[in-house]
């Protein structure tokens, strides 16, 4: 029934009721109808409103299911996120662990090979000063009879035969002594340097009293040093011999000049590297 013409029934039985009964018991008849009635009238129109706010929660529910589902998402989102950045974090702090140390070690690096090139810096200036002081002491002797060179860390003594040696012969000149003597009272000044004599031949094969230019190159070197041992006081543990043959020419062996320049004994002097050696090790070392 429609609530209008529920209203009009309502109407018409309020108006028959009011204005025809004679009596109380039909006023109260009356007026528990009109009661029931509005009740009734009331209860249709909350009936709609129910199952629409019902309606309206169901809805709501669907989309809190909705919003809920996706802040678990997101949450999850967020949790591997921070998995992730911890990670990052940390593979950041080992980095720079890393970092730090290898910036350590550069610069330990840095430190010893700043002190390598001190050092070779200062064995050059001590090479170069006793190349120096050994030609101030041979300078009573020509120019092709000895001369003195200073060359890849080394000082290079070179002394024509003819201001050491005759022909053919191990024997020692008098002059080739006394260039010997003013050679031993400088490196007798720095017990470090180590002296090396090496002998040296022409290409003409020796006759006579040696067997080959081998043994006539390396007696010569011996004879060097036993006079620098013996008679100038050079210690033993400094001096090595040694003999080239004709294997080692400066100069060409086709001519007369270049023939006599090729017969010498050079003394090789070399400075005391153990310094060096040492620096060089420990940077080696270092960096493995």
């Amino acid at each position: 029934m429609r609530k209008s013409a529920l209203l009009s029934a309502y109407s018409a039985m309020v108006s028959d009721s009011i204005y025809s009964s004679k009596n109380a018991g039909m006023k109260k008849t009356t007026l528990f109808l009109f009661i029931a009635i509005s009740l009734f009238l009331g209860a249709c129109g909350t009936g709609k409103k129910l199952r629409s706010a019902n309606a309206e929660v169901h809805r709501l529910d669907s989309v809190n299911g909705q919003l809920s589902s996706q802040v678990a998402s997101l949450q999850k989102s967020v949790d591997d996120l921070t998995q992730q950045n911890n990670s990052i974090t940390q593979q950041n702090k080992e980095l720079n662990e890393r970092l730090g140390s290898a910036h350590t070690s550069m610069a330990s690096q840095q430190q010893k090979m700043e002190a390598l090139q001190k050092s070779l810096q200062q064995q050059k200036e001590a090479m170069e000063n006793l190349r120096a002081k050994i030609a101030s002491a041979l300078n009573q002797f020509k120019s092709d009879e000895v001369q003195v060179t200073y060359k890849d860390g080394l000082v290079y003594v070179s002394m024509q035969d003819k201001l050491l040696f005759k022909t053919g012969s191990a024997s020692l000149s008098t002059r080739g002594k006394e260039a010997l003597s003013s050679v031993a009272n400088v490196v007798n000044q720095d017990t470090t340097i180590k002296i090396m004599a090496v002998g040296n031949t022409d290409s003409i094969p020796i006759r006579g009293t040696f067997k080959d230019n081998w043994s006539l190159s390396t007696e010569r070197a011996n004879t060097i040093v036993r006079i620098l041992s013996d008679s100038y006081g050079v210690n033993p543990a400094r001096l090595t011999a040694s003999g080239r043959s004709k294997y080692s020419p400066v100069a060409s062996n086709t001519t007369v000049d270049g023939r006599a320049m090729n017969r010498r004994t050079d003394l090789v002097l070399t400075p005391d590297l153990s310094q060096v050696w040492e620096l060089v090790n420990s940077s080696s070392t270092a960096s493995q």
